[in-house]
């Protein structure tokens, strides 16, 4: 990406010769210097750019006008575009490649005398990313450490020693244990509940019992949280600018679906994510229909075991709604009727309680084949780690999600999509309003108040991101 950005850069200025040398005044420079002595709080490192020093040192001269003119590009693609290219971390990124016209902000900042608002305006404006930079500040000027919980076996009610005492003076430093206890104490039910809570706030698996994951994140220092953050900037920046005026957004690492619309929160919705190697990507796309009752169509990965069912158990099979379709014809196959010597088959799942889709499905067609669905599965939705599924989104109140998706389409109403659900026939709704749906992946967020939550980093994308910003690369994830 960063390659693009100076190969446009120099066909800029072969193109157009009359910007091949732009004048840039005092005040410019002094305007350039200003926002890249900001760069930190973008979570960018200031070594990767220009010293605000040294170009202030610079007398007027055409030299000094080109070391300004490839400190403001430098600097401006980074913020725009990001300084890490995703597709180098995440092999099945497709979230679309941001695009913008730098020389025209070049020449703008010049002409308006605005080279610091111009920089800064390349920046995401959304609150997110505001309220990260606000602690990203906060982080440098506290640099605050904690008491450390030392590794060893999971602790747990009944457990006491110098780990239970490290884990209570933990929790009571993040402000979710009070109340005096003697060293020694016992790890009691008051401890384990101020865990939990914890547990939840970080999207850990609330069971009360400090493990692996949960020290992991309780041992987390000052300049750890900062380098998460820092990541989470950059991820932002990767982020298109214009979501859309109502769109939907998923993120992957909070278990969380959010509806958009005006610029605010129309609705939440928990959700499930793909689990180990079934991964969810991060990618955009646009929602064009949903799909009410609908037949499942198993992937072969899933499918397969359902083939060996219809063989040696079809009753099995059927009552549970499935059906065996000939893959040249379409047909669905009697399974005793079956040729298993020479034909191939695939697996459907009819409409039903049972479904794996559950009542409704949304579609956005992507080449990842995911989308977000209903499941039948829904007491999982009360677990805090919520990455269970085979790889799409699942949602809960899916039905409360598909009248927001269709309230603007003409000739619906609640209780016309009611009893579209209710009767158990397959119905696709085309969209005439369509709706951008965004699949993301953040581990720092803000909160309605504008304060910072840490997530636990599900996927492990962090550390491959924070090295490749600090430019010591990283393995994908």
């Amino acid at each position: 990406m960063r390659f693009i950005t100076i190969l446009v850069a120099a066909l800029a200025l072969i193109a157009a010769p009359s910007h091949a040398h732009q004048v840039w005044s005092d005040a410019h420079v002094e305007e350039l210097a200003d926002a890249l002595a900001e760069a930190w709080t973008h979570g960018l490192d200031p070594d990767h750019y220009a010293d605000p020093e040294t170009l202030l040192s610079l007398a007027a001269s055409e030299a000094r006008d080109a070391a300004a003119r490839e400190a403001f590009l430098n600097y401006a693609a980074d913020l725009a575009f990001g300084r890490v290219d995703p597709r180098d971390l995440e092999p099945d990124w497709t979230a679309p490649v941001r695009d913008r016209d730098l020389e025209a902000d070049l020449a703008r900042a010049l002409e308006n005398a605005d080279v610091f608002a111009v920089l800064e305006g390349l920046s995401p404006a959304h609150p997110d990313y505001l309220a990260l930079r606000r602690e990203l500040v906060r982080l440098n000027a506290v640099r605050r450490e904690y008491t450390l919980v030392p590794t060893g076996p999971i602790l747990e009610e009944g457990d006491e020693g110098e780990r239970v005492d490290a884990l209570r003076t933990r929790l009571a430093e993040e402000g979710l244990f009070t109340g005096a206890t003697a060293p020694g104490a016992v790890f009691d039910t008051r401890l384990r509940t101020a865990l939990v809570r914890y547990q939840a706030r970080h999207n850990l698996a609330a069971d009360g019992r400090a493990g692996p994951d949960t020290i992991r994140e309780l041992n987390k220092n000052s300049q750890q949280r900062l380098d998460q953050v820092r990541a989470n900037l950059e991820r932002w920046r990767w982020v298109p600018r214009d979501l859309g005026e109502r769109h939907i957004r998923v993120n992957l690492a909070d278990y969380r679906l959010e509806a958009w619309e005006g610029g605010e929160i129309a609705r939440v919705h928990r959700s499930m994510i793909g689990r180990g190697f079934n991964r969810t990507p991060v990618f955009s796309e646009v929602m064009t229909f949903i799909e009410i009752n609908p037949v499942w169509y198993t992937p072969m990965s899933l499918g397969e075991p359902w083939l060996r069912r219809f063989r040696t158990n079809p009753a099995y099979a059927l009552a549970s709604g499935f059906r065996l379709v000939d893959m040249a014809t379409g047909g669905v196959v009697n399974p005793s009727d079956a040729d298993w010597a020479n034909r191939r088959y695939r697996v459907i799942q009819l409409p039903g309680a049972g479904n794996s889709m559950g009542e409704v499905k949304f579609m956005f067609p992507n080449i990842h084949n995911i989308y977000i669905h209903d499941t039948p599965e829904r007491a999982l939705f009360d677990q805090v780690q919520r990455n269970a599924s085979s790889g799409c989104v699942r949602v809960e109140d899916p039905r409360d999600l598909a009248w927001w998706v269709i309230s603007r389409e003409e000739g619906w109403t609640r209780e016309t999509m009611e009893e579209a659900f209710d009767n158990g026939r397959t119905r696709r709704i085309w969209l005439r309003h369509t709706i951008p749906v965004h699949i993301l992946y953040f581990t720092a967020v803000s909160n309605r108040f504008g304060h910072v939550r840490y997530l636990h980093d599900v996927y492990r994308r962090d550390a491959a991101l924070i090295a490749a910003l600090d430019g010591r690369g990283g393995e994908p994830s």
